[in-house]
């Protein structure tokens, strides 16, 4: 069995509770899935912020350090899209050889098929620009304002804009738009759908938070909110859940609520989906105090795992990574464990590790993002 299927039979093996607060199918993969290959461990990137701001990209047996580098992420085939503020780069982790040229970025979405990213925008129209894998081609897309359903667009004042994480799945490419306006009182905003060219539009007025693709490319997830309408402030925070879209539409095609017990305060970390299996990653929040990692699957009804326990936990082959501290203040000191399958922990850092200062004593410990499956491998 692969590592990617033998993560459906693991993620049931191991429930702490079930709770049926979800009750709609988990739907069966829609778009073609591309092999996952196991992050080998432990590997994890440090964005160092003190001094001259850099990434380090660190594999086992290569550490690659790539100057003014603001995020790192693993794609399915074992490479990596380093990101700067404006552009973007495929790595070899293994090597630290570069495997394409820079591209000029906006906001981002990465697939396994493509980097997509909008393009900026001219008066009456926005664009948006989608490399392929290899960032060695890539075709431009515009979107002109008439093709959003809304009488708000009215001039400076009310301009038409794209924004959020555009995606690029099964060659369609998924970007939201909204109508730019200093008035509560205008709201319109929506999610274009762009198939060759034609757009259309879905989810006109709905709370989306953001889009979710699977690491694997086979499904298109969302966050959306509750609109807040029976709240008495307006900047309230409020219950999220998870819900699959039909990427033939746009439109949700699953809603697959939330875990019993969750509250307004919980927030989704990470998110994936595996076949027919949901995994997310939740930062369980008491009010304003920090909080904990929870990570629960779904399969028709939730579960928590027990071997992620209360960490962001992320499995890799050999292994798995942990990492703990105090989720409501970034830049603090933090436990980083790498738990071999057999063998000792290593303990990459600890929070009895003081972080670095600078010239005023502002303190900050490297900001981490770690590879690897939300779900065991094995």
């Amino acid at each position: 069995m692969s590592p990617r299927g033998a993560l459906l039979g693991a993620a049931l093996l191991v429930p702490l509770l079930v709770g049926c607060s979800g009750s709609e199918p988990v739907l069966d993969p829609d778009l073609p899935a591309v092999e996952v290959r196991a992050v080998p461990g432990p590997s994890y990137a440090e964005q160092v912020l003190l001094g001259r701001q850099h990434l380090l990209i660190h594999v086992p047996g290569h550490t690659t350090r790539v100057d003014r580098g603001w995020e790192a992420v693993w794609r399915p085939d074992g490479s990596v899209v380093v990101l700067g503020s404006r552009w973007a780069r495929v790595l070899d982790p293994a090597t630290g050889e570069w495997r394409s040229g820079r591209v000029r970025i906006g906001e981002y979405g990465i697939t396994p098929e493509a980097l997509t990213t909008l393009g900026g925008r001219r008066r009456g129209e926005g664009r948006v620009v989608v490399h392929d894998a290899a960032l060695a081609a890539s075709r431009k897309i515009v979107i002109p304002e008439s093709a959003a359903e809304s009488d708000q667009i009215d001039g400076p004042d009310a301009e038409f804009q794209l924004h959020g994480r555009p995606y690029t799945l099964g060659g369609v490419t998924f970007v939201e738009w909204g109508v730019n306006s200093e008035s509560d009182t205008v709201t319109d905003h929506g999610l274009f759908r762009v198939e060759g060219e034609r757009i259309t539009q879905a989810l006109r007025n709905e709370p989306l938070v953001r889009l979710w693709p699977s690491l694997d490319g086979s499904a298109l997830l969302a966050v959306m909110q509750d609109n807040g309408e029976d709240e008495d402030c307006g900047g309230c925070q409020v219950e999220q859940k998870v819900v699959e879209l039909d990427p033939d539409t746009g439109g949700i095609a699953a809603d697959y609520g939330t875990p019993p017990g969750y509250t307004r305060d919980w927030r989704i970390s990470s998110l994936d989906k595996v076949g027919r299996v949901l995994a997310v990653q939740y930062v369980v929040r008491e009010g304003e105090s920090g909080g904990r990692y929870q990570t629960w699957t779904y399969d028709g009804s939730w579960h928590r795992q027990a071997a992620s326990g209360d960490t962001r936990t992320r499995f890799q082959a050999g292994g798995t990574l942990t990492w703990a501290g105090d989720t409501g203040e970034p830049n603090q000191p933090y436990d980083l464990v790498w738990h071999p399958s057999s063998g000792p922990a290593e303990v990459i850092r600890d929070r009895a590790t003081p972080c670095p200062t600078d010239d005023t004593d502002w303190t900050a410990c490297p900001t981490v993002s770690l590879p690897g499956s939300l779900l065991p491998l094995e």
